[in-house]
């Protein structure tokens, strides 16, 4: 299934889902609506709250208030992780729009990034469901020690492979990993529907971030809505880099070395290290693990009969689109001189 096809499938659930998104950010406070709506309007497939969807729906559930609430939940979490991130990475450009933290300074981006959580958590509070909440609290925790470990390794390129995914898991996966959960526990789903859920989103997640890396080295910046290198030059390092440092000589890793410790790298430096990585097959190899978890994710549902079956092909063309994402742009073709 097309991912047009998906969202046309499911566009009146996505249309209330939106609605109750920017009624719950509400606040007498002028600066949350305000800044709400900026966040809101600025882009995203919301790709958790659907996930969300399809996984109660594939379980038998038909839409309802708390699946329309708990869609929110995800994505309330989601955009308060960037806004933190932001502040945290000294981003300007989100979206293809100026972030928060640059436009009303990062007092107000991780005020605002609070007052989502908080919202969620009162979402929660209306349909209380123990489960959930032990779901929840798991991910919450999960989700702030990524930004903890990879905070701790800030700038340091001699990690391993390990530290990359586990990273990736708990920063990026871990939430979409509970969005497929909270749709199977809110349609009493029994566990080992609930597992598959969980295992589709985990690697499907990992997946989703990996090729996110890739783009960062040779996307086309129109589609990343950000400048091409922003991780590199913000110095974090994700599996292309890693590969790369790890088939390079001594003198290749000192310069990598320097790259990373340098707050002051600019397009030269990227253009390099690009080319670098297209010699050893750093982008590839990446490209390469990120299908492979993609196949897991859909060899995970099938380990379960559903309900209805035939929302499978609507996860796995989810699955199948975030592959599709990866364009790279002409420029990153283009061979460059040494630095």
């Amino acid at each position: 299934m097309e991912f047009n096809e998906i969202t046309k499938l499911f566009k009146t659930d996505l249309v209330q889902v939106e609605k109750v998104l920017r009624k719950n950010y509400w606040s007498d406070i002028p600066l949350a609506p305000g800044i709400g709506d900026y966040i809101m309007n600025g882009g995203g497939k919301r790709i958790r709250p659907l996930l969300l969807l399809i996984s109660s729906r594939l379980c038998g559930l038909e839409l309802s208030e708390s699946v329309i609430n708990h869609c929110c939940v995800v994505e309330y979490v989601h955009a308060a992780t960037l806004l933190h991130d932001d502040v945290v990475d000294e981003t300007t450009v989100r979206r293809s729009s100026e972030t928060v933290n640059s436009k009303w300074g990062s007092d107000a981006s991780i005020l605002i990034g609070d007052y989502l959580i908080a919202r969620a958590i009162k979402l929660l509070s209306d349909d209380i469901n123990p489960k959930i909440f032990k779901a929840f609290g798991r991910s919450a925790s999960i989700l702030v020690e990524g930004g903890l470990l990879e905070f701790s390794h800030a700038r340091e390129i001699n990690v391993t492979e390990e530290h990359c995914l586990d990273v990736v898991f708990r920063k990026t996966a871990s939430i979409m990993e509970l969005s497929c959960q909270l749709g199977g526990l809110l349609a009493d789903t029994e566990p080992a529907a609930e597992q598959a859920l969980m295992e589709f989103g985990k690697n499907f997640g990992i997946a989703f971030q990996l090729i996110d890396d890739v783009m960062d080295y040779d996307g086309d910046p129109v589609l990343l809505g950000k400048p091409v290198g922003t991780d590199f030059k913000e110095g974090h390092v994700t599996l292309p880099l890693l590969y790369l440092y790890q088939k390079a000589d001594s003198a290749l890793k000192n310069e990598i070395e320097q790259f990373i410790k340098n707050e002051a790298i600019g397009q030269k430096e990227l253009d390099y290290i690009v080319e670098r990585m297209q010699e050893v097959k750093a982008l590839e190899y990446s490209l390469d693990l990120a299908r492979s978890y993609l196949s897991k994710a859909k060899q995970a549902l099938n380990s379960f009969d559903f309900p209805a079956p035939e929302l499978r092909a609507a996860l796995e063309g989810i699955a199948d689109y975030i592959i599709e994402r990866h364009k790279p742009s002409k420029a990153s073709l283009t061979p460059t001189t040494g630095v």
